[in-house]
């Protein structure tokens, strides 16, 4: 027998603290929504405005990992492969030809990508003569503007999805001041032939606020950026990620990098195609598999990545075998289970899978649904580990409130806030929470 209280708040009355912060943010009560359920069989929930649809920002990466997790299941990995019409000569050349072939990784690092050459290297070739051809055909997607959103689009996590997304298509950058030589030197990492760098950007006494623009970065020549601008020095040791190629000219220069570091000889370009039809006899010459659907929820949703999100929300489309992933087929399976857990339709609504959108809209009540059934699911522990913990890790790791008793998922874009997630309180009692 059920021994929750229920408390449905009325339009004008609000617990004092949070009616408090309200007031002090100047947030209408109407454009605020709450939803408290407990998980156990005694507790008060609280509910305010919460079937109202709002824009959850990145909480709304809770509704993709939770359908992931069970759709895909925890094990689930991804692979790419190096795929050729012919075995390497005994000279090891390869006299045509080289398919990249990728079936949609949510993730595949730098350090993974060059694994991967180097499996090519290992299986004996050592030149080849063709062109590297892309194959990016597991995907069926409009094409992506990256400035679209928000005008940032040199930053990873505009990216659209990508079915040989390597590396989220970015350069690192350590950025290190030095005060007594009036400088912060630049440092890539990793260091890769044909993008040059200039070694320093002058510093300035200005306070570290939005640094990234006060560096006044210039990709016009994406292989040779500027930065016109300075580096504020109260900003102290700073990582700089950006993005200025395209998909083709990314894997040109880093394959290019790679190859020859590993002592191969390729005089060719990456163009893009598609695996021949008929391309049983093919071989595969060397392949790399992702790491697991657990991990890539768990970096996901504890660093908010949007690129992880893309990918994975499109690998829950359902295709036939040769069939290429698109959105509509992704988000039909999305409503297909929400329905299953007697989401109502009019309760959710997904664009891309990561919350960069201004078309995801999710009530508080159907994300505290997701969370109650998930936390009675069998993949509770891959899923809630995977939310960052309050002032411990993650996107959570500097605020403080019940620090250490709340997996709570964030969401923050321009005039966007809110939560999604589970507390634990001082009498031990958990809820799931979203606001």
């Amino acid at each position: 027998m059920v021994k929750f209280s229920v408390v449905a708040l009325s339009f004008f009355s609000l617990p004092a603290p949070i009616q408090k912060a309200l007031n002090s943010c100047k947030v209408p009560k109407g454009d605020f929504s709450l939803s408290v359920i407990p998980l156990s069989d005694k507790g008060t929930m609280l509910k305010f405005n919460s079937t109202a649809p709002r824009v959850p920002a990145s909480s709304a990466k809770v509704i993709t990992s939770a359908a992931a997790l069970q759709l895909l299941g925890p094990a689930k990995v991804w692979t790419t492969r190096f795929i050729s019409a012919e075995e390497p000569d005994r000279n090891g050349v390869l006299s045509g030809d080289l398919y990249l072939v990728g079936h949609g990784a949510p993730s595949m690092t730098i350090e993974r990508f060059w694994l991967l050459v180097d499996n090519l290297r290992a299986r004996g070739v050592k030149e080849i003569k063709g062109n590297i051809i892309a194959d990016r055909s597991h995907f069926d997607v409009a094409p992506h503007d990256p400035f679209a959103f928000d005008g940032e689009g040199n930053r990873p996590y505009n990216l659209g999805p990508d079915a040989l997304m390597v590396n989220s298509r970015s350069f690192f950058i350590k950025i290190r001041p030095d005060k007594e030589a009036g400088v912060a030197y630049l440092y890539p990492e990793p260091r890769i032939a044909g993008v040059k760098l200039p070694e320093s950007i002058p510093l300035s006494k200005e306070g570290c606020g939005a640094w990234r623009k006060q560096i006044n970065p210039d990709f016009s020549n994406p292989l040779k950026p500027a930065f016109k601008g300075k580096f504020p020095l109260k900003c102290g040791p700073k990582d700089y990620f950006y993005t200025s190629l395209s998909a083709d000219q990314y894997l040109q220069v880093v394959f290019a990098d790679m190859w020859k570091k590993a002592g191969g000889t390729w005089k060719g370009k990456v163009v893009q195609g598609k695996l021949p039809e008929d391309s049983d006899d093919y071989k595969v010459l060397a392949s790399s598999y992702s790491e697991p659907l657990t991990k890539l929820v768990y970096n996901m949703n504890k660093y908010s990545d949007n690129i992880i999100a893309r990918q994975l929300f499109l690998a829950l489309a359902n295709t036939q075998k040769d069939e290429p992933k698109n959105l509509e087929g992704a988000r039909a399976a999305v409503y297909e289970w929400a329905a299953s857990l007697k989401i109502p339709a009019s309760s959710l609504k997904i664009d891309n899978g990561s919350g960069l959108s201004r078309t995801t809209a999710v009530s508080t009540d159907a994300f505290v649904t997701v969370l109650k059934h998930m936390w009675n699911s069998p993949q509770m522990p891959e899923f809630v580990s995977s939310l960052p913990i309050s002032g411990v890790d993650g996107t959570m790791r500097k605020r403080h409130v019940a620090q250490g008793n709340a997996h709570i998922k964030t969401g923050y874009i321009q005039n966007v806030r809110s939560i999604a997630g589970y507390v634990q309180t001082k009498s031990g009692e958990r809820y799931a929470v979203a606001a």
